[in-house]
């Protein structure tokens, strides 16, 4: 059951720090997992010791604004923070003992009136400008933090680390000409296409699946498929959205899939018509958006894997190759090792993971696929 509510946690954290409003949704979800009764995120400046962002969830949320107000730069453990590295954690007994915290003003007056008493924080980033942090508070019925919730909290980590990455990543794109930028980032291949059908843009992602699938060429005049049947349906489904008018929501996107022989598991192409032209001027003449989902593309699904069952990185790419309805033999002949070999993985990925069958493998990578695209 824990690694069930750790892996939603790591769900609810990507899916959350990718919306614009989806962190207090991750918040909750950590509180859940570790048992405490309220979350913040906070950005503070250095300076002036207060956050410049500031989210919650639970009881810290109805003392946000006296918090903010009155609190925030009195707070003694922002001074243990401040010496945290990147990835630090910190929780009260390092900051002072329950006598001190009798008499602390934070503790004796702010605290009481939310109903809390202890907390356990991590610093995402650290500079001499700013403090990134979450921290989770615990009620005096829960008592300070002990080493299964810092353990939890130290694994969650880097996932915690990297999603907000991601979201500083993207807040920066936007800020600075928004769009193209952001779809570099992502997993997925992703074509911007002007009214002819020639390149706009086209992310890393898109250029990798092109040269290892081979199902279809990029060049500055457009997408170009090998198989006649593929060539057909893209150019029918490029004219219908390229110069269609008024197209309903239902008509505006068209999915097709692009097989590969040896059994290997088919690519998802998908075709949106831009119903606005992309912002500022970074792509004006994009009228419609082409993306590529291959399977077998490593995300992050292979590493959750790797962390929730201590997966090698090969039986973690197994699996999510298995969910995907490849056989062990057609794998072994994708990847050019023996079939011997497969198996073993197999093997071990069901003795770590206590997966009976291929079925149950394919049910729970799917539970557990954290898809930074879909956001």
């Amino acid at each position: 059951m824990e690694s069930e509510r750790y892996a939603q946690a790591l769900d609810a954290v990507y899916h959350g720090f990718a919306e614009p409003d989806g962190i207090t949704d991750a918040l909750a979800s950590i509180r859940k997992l570790i048992a405490a009764e309220g979350a913040t995120f906070e950005v503070i400046d250095t300076a002036v010791r207060r956050p410049v962002i500031f989210h919650s969830s639970g009881a810290a949320s109805a003392e946000g604004d006296d918090y903010l107000a009155h609190f925030a730069p009195r707070n003694p453990r922002l001074t243990v923070a401040l010496r945290q590295a990147r990835g630090g954690l910190s929780w009260d007994y390092q900051v002072m003992d329950e006598s001190a915290m009798r008499r602390d003003p934070f503790y004796a007056e702010f605290l009481p009136r939310a109903g809390l008493r202890y907390f356990l924080s991590v610093v995402l980033d650290q500079s001499p400008q700013r403090l990134v942090a979450v921290t989770l508070q615990r009620s005096p019925r829960q008592g300070h933090v002990g080493t299964t919730e810092i353990a939890l909290l130290q694994r969650m980590t880097p996932h915690l680390q990297r999603a907000y990455g991601m979201r500083s990543s993207m807040v920066a794109a936007q800020r600075d000409g928004i769009g193209i930028k952001v779809l570099d980032l992502l997993k997925d291949g992703v074509a911007l296409l002007d009214l002819k059908g020639e390149i706009v843009h086209a992310n890393p992602s898109l250029r990798t699946i092109s040269i290892e699938t081979g199902l279809f060429r990029i060049d500055s005049r457009g997408i170009h498929f090998g198989a006649s049947g593929l060539r057909n349906r893209y150019a029918r489904a490029f004219g219908a959205l390229a110069h269609g008018e008024g197209l309903s929501d239902a008509d505006a996107a068209i999915d097709f899939l692009a097989p590969r022989p040896g059994g290997l598991p088919p690519c998802t192409i998908s075709l949106r018509a831009l119903r606005h032209r992309w912002p500022r001027s970074d792509a004006p003449d994009a009228v419609v958006m082409m993306l590529v989902h291959d399977p077998l593309q490593e995300g992050a699904a292979t590493h959750l894997l790797q962390d929730l069952h201590g997966l090698t990185r090969a039986e973690a790419q197994l699996a999510c190759a298995l969910s995907t309805g490849m056989t062990a033999v057609e794998y072994a002949a994708h990847r050019g090792v023996k079939v011997t070999t497969v198996y073993t993985h197999l093997k071990r990925t069901r003795e770590k993971t206590g997966w009976r069958s291929v079925a149950e493998l394919t049910r729970r990578v799917h539970e557990i696929s954290v898809r930074l695209r879909d956001s």
